[in-house]
């Protein structure tokens, strides 16, 4: 075939060889890059939305830079009303502190953790007040009130037990109610209890056996479920998630039913007078009789959980929803001020040690703080 012949055959060889490395082109990675013989090339992984390379999670940043923005929002001197936050325990308890006793030699916190510890108020080198822990008791349920009476303190527990506990070291257990014990109170040496189960009991310590049995019962006209009570006079005034009913305490029967009939938060005395704080925030002042004295709307902090009185002023207390507190002018009845004293946690409980106008706040997150209210120019 001669030259002719071996220049065509080279020719076609190399036209199939340049048909076969544009096939290897294209079986190539993903990429259309060329495939690389022993070693795989792997993809890069894109990056997840909102991570940055080396970098946080923007959600996270955000959450941080929110809770940095949380914290700094927090008030601890109010000096339109001479309030100032003396000390602050984080997480002084698990979980929500439910409710607050303040006896002559110590305070008593109960929450839902199931814990029930006793502080005692000591002040530091700069003049202000710190808690101290000092005994801690398992109480093997979630406690929702608690009563101080004689040597005795009683809490009232979520399975609807009563616990009791003596300085001398007793112990006694309360057994009747169904549901949770959001109630206690004691008057003339009886012990009033409330309950979610839609009853009140009365109990009297047996002196042979040294225990507490129930007396009485009333279930007849109670306002739903039992949220607060309170004694005024002969009568008993009972908060419920229907409203308010009075009692006459030397019949046990319930006279008067008042309007309106929506959750109340709380009840407190002032000057012969119920307030009565419902849980959209408005509030009323009943006259002894059952009249309607006043109507306050819900206040700017929105709903209300908690309530107590102080004496410096005085003033009522308002623990709101979203971490507020509200301080009203008495008798007048008008805002003074409110105030962020915890950063969106609900306040779940308030107490007034009744004297130089010293206050505790409970948190739901487990906080604890101690105030004091004194005259503007004193702080």
């Amino acid at each position: 075939m001669g030259k002719k012949g071996r220049h065509a055959r080279q020719q076609r060889k190399r036209e199939q060889q340049g048909r076969g490395q544009g096939q290897d082109q294209q079986i190539g990675d993903s990429n259309g890059q060329p495939a690389h013989h022993g070693l795989v090339r792997r993809e890069r992984k894109k990056e997840k939305k909102g991570r940055r390379q080396g970098g946080p999670v923007r959600g996270s940043a955000r959450r941080d830079k929110g809770q940095k923005q949380s914290q700094a929002s927090v008030t601890e001197v109010v000096h339109e009303d001479g309030i100032r936050r003396h000390h602050e325990i984080t997480r002084a308890h698990t979980d929500a502190v439910t409710c607050i006793v303040i006896a002559d030699d110590a305070i008593y916190t109960a929450s839902r953790d199931k814990l029930l510890k006793r502080w005692k108020a000591t002040r530091n080198a700069m003049g202000l007040f710190e808690l101290i822990p000092d005994v801690e008791v398992a109480l093997g349920d979630p406690c929702f009130s608690m009563c101080f009476a004689g040597e005795w303190l009683f809490c009232g527990l979520g399975n609807g037990d009563i616990r009791a506990y003596a300085k001398t070291g007793k112990q006694a257990a309360l057994f009747g109610h169904s549901k949770r014990v959001s109630s206690l109170l004691i008057h003339l040496h009886v012990l009033l209890s409330g309950s979610r189960d839609g009853s009140i009991r009365c109990w009297q310590m047996n002196p042979a056996s040294e225990t507490f049995d129930c007396t009485h019962t009333i279930t007849e006209g109670i306002p739903g479920s039992v949220e607060c009570m309170l004694v005024l006079g002969e009568h008993l005034w009972v908060g419920g998630t229907s409203g308010v009913a009075i009692i006459e305490l030397a019949s046990l029967r319930v006279i008067n039913q008042l309007q309106p009939k929506k959750f109340v938060a709380s009840l407190i005395p002032f000057e012969g007078h119920c307030i009565a704080a419902y849980q959209d925030g408005s509030m009323l002042i009943f006259a002894p009789n059952g009249a309607q004295k006043h109507a306050q709307p819900p206040l700017p902090a929105g709903p209300v959980h908690c309530l107590c009185g102080l004496d410096s002023g005085p003033r009522l207390l308002c623990g709101h929803a979203k971490g507020q507190v509200s301080s009203v002018v008495l008798p007048m009845f008008h805002l003074k001020r409110d105030w962020q004293a915890l950063p969106k946690c609900k306040v779940q409980s308030l107490c007034s040690a009744g004297h130089d106008g010293i206050f505790i706040v409970g948190a739901e997150n487990g906080n604890l703080q101690l105030w004091q209210r004194q005259e503007p120019d004193e702080i």
